[in-house]
């Protein structure tokens, strides 16, 4: 198909984006490559809409592709795939060096030997690797693939996996000119680690921009990291650090140009608090005070800082989250007392021992209304929540989203509560978790009738809801709600039977999700 060709009839790419009929395509913009690409961006997670493009002429194929190919395995979303893996094997320049790895896994001729070389350089497209995805994708493809014999032998079926793993990843950072996002990731011990698969002057990290750490990484790596990247803009850990791998982390730190957002999270699978904050890590934090402003401590120990004045020195702080972190309390949280808080846009903090109300007070005030998130816990007394609703009346009617935990019986605290709620216009998502499990004295049931028009998720923690109390909120309940859900240890038959009526009553508009431990009722028209 030519470039002017005729396009009489394109039907709608996406819910989001339509083309108008075009007559002349070689004096329309659509057919100046920089044009289509810019449009084309508006796709970029949508591999449906841009194959139907590169279909349309070949001008809009050679724009297309690179778009497609820029993070095939996260598109696929860990689907066995024959194709993609096929079309990576044909670019190699050598086939020979491939024929080991067929012949070990007894594939058919067909599967892995190409007949025909590429019309694209298909690694150089490549600008976000997700090794997790990677190896998820070809362990699914051996599945499929691979010979019965071969796959009856477990070590073999596993060295298979990890040869296959191996010469690809090799393959795409020596083709790759330059990654933008890296999620490093090894599986296991045997993979080859990221500096061994790269040749001795690739460049292809040196323009990284978000680099994730999760799995079984290499402090090998992380070596090779703070050598060669210099341009990181995120910078996410959600993995167990050893005592080495910390200093290469700092080091990693301390060399980067324009730092904007650091995490330190831990292990889902592990709840213990893995990960221990050194006085060293936040000096490299300290060293990136104009351009850093997200940072979160997820489950992490802080015991070995005296404070948190180096934290304080960052200017430009939007979101702040230390959350289940230990060794953190009133005196140490005051340490932040200097920090800049005028552009503070998400609050997260559950630390212990805790935290003091008039330290949370101050950096409420401080944030000038600006605050769009906001989970609270942990606060030292908790009898003190009812100042800090007090204070939230007043500065943060622009919160979107809202966490908070509260003690069942304090009337006052929950009165205030329903006084935040009336001003609350922008409100959309509210958790409340429940704490002491004492038998129910707030009328929960008032609440309804003071949850903002636009709330489209509410979820009740350990509520202590009678079922009388609980049918008659569902009542008040305004049903534009997308999803309310309840969690509990234990449902009464009692509760269960107002939710079933509440949602049979309703049927037309919601449909119920029931587990061992929470209830859900859902829009219908919510995912």
């Amino acid at each position: 198909m030519s470039q002017a060709s005729t396009i009489s009839t394109i039907t709608s790419f996406s819910e989001n984006m339509f083309l108008v009929e075009v007559t002349d395509m070689s004096s329309s913009p659509l057919s100046i490559p920089e044009c289509l690409s810019r449009i084309f961006e508006f796709l970029w997670n949508d591999k449906n809409s841009l194959h139907n493009c590169l279909l349309v002429c070949r001008s809009w194929c050679r724009v297309a592709i690179p778009l497609l190919w820029r993070e095939p395995f996260i598109l696929l979303k860990e689907k066995p795939n024959e194709y993609l893996l096929r079309t990576y094997i044909s670019c190699f320049e050598d086939q020979i060096q491939w024929s080991f790895v067929q012949n070990w896994m007894l594939f058919p001729t067909t599967i892995t030997s190409p007949s025909h070389s590429t019309l694209f350089d298909y690694p150089s497209f490549l600008r976000q690797l997700d090794l997790r995805s990677m190896f998820s994708l070809i362990n699914a493809w051996f599945v499929k693939t691979a010979s019965n014999e071969v796959q009856r032998r477990f070590r073999e079926s596993e060295i298979c996996i990890i040869l296959i793993a191996n010469k690809l990843l090799e393959l795409l950072l020596s083709r790759c000119p330059a990654l933008d996002t890296l999620i490093l990731w090894s599986g296991t011990p045997d993979y080859i680690t990221l500096t061994q698969a790269m040749p001795g002057n690739n460049t292809c990290i040196s323009r990284l921009s978000t680099l994730q750490i999760e799995g079984n990484y290499h402090d090998l790596d992380l070596c090779t990291l703070s050598q060669q990247c210099f341009h990181l803009k995120k910078l996410l850990v959600d993995v167990e650090v050893t005592y080495y791998g910390m200093n290469m982390l700092i080091n990693l730190i301390q060399v980067q140009h324009n730092l904007e957002h650091f995490r330190l999270g831990f292990r889902p699978e592990n709840n213990g608090f893995t990960n221990h904050v050194t006085p060293r890590l936040l000096t490299s934090l300290a060293s990136q005070t104009k351009t850093l402003h997200t940072v979160e401590f997820n489950r992490c120990n802080f015991l070995e800082c005296d404070d948190l004045k180096e934290l304080a020195k960052c200017e430009n702080i939007r979101h702040l989250i230390l959350w289940k972190c230990v060794g953190i309390g009133p005196d140490k949280m005051r340490t932040l007392q200097n920090t800049n808080f005028s552009k503070l846009k998400r609050l997260e903090i559950y630390v212990h021992p805790g935290i003091s109300a008039d330290m949370v007070i101050k950096i409420i005030r401080e944030s000038n209304n600006q605050l769009q998130s906001l989970r609270l816990a942990g606060i030292t007394p908790q009898s003190d929540l009812l100042k800090v609703l007090a204070v939230m009346t007043i500065h943060c009617q622009h919160l979107t989203d809202c966490r908070l935990v509260l003690k069942d019986g304090d009337n006052n605290a929950f009165n205030a509560l329903l006084s935040f709620l009336n001003v609350s216009n922008k409100l959309e998502i509210l958790y409340i978790t429940f704490t002491d499990r004492a038998y129910p004295i707030c009328k929960y049931e008032e609440m309804a009738k003071h949850l903002p028009t636009g709330l489209h998720e509410l979820v009740f923690r350990d509520f202590l809801f009678t079922p009388q109390s609980l049918e008659a909120f569902l009542e008040n309940m305004n049903t534009s709600f997308q999803s309310l859900s309840f969690s509990k240890r234990y449902f009464s038959p009692a509760h269960i039977d107002a939710i079933i009526r509440y949602v049979k009553k309703n049927s037309n508009l919601f449909r119920l999700m029931k587990h061992s431990r929470y209830m859900s009722i859902k829009s219908r028209s919510a995912p």
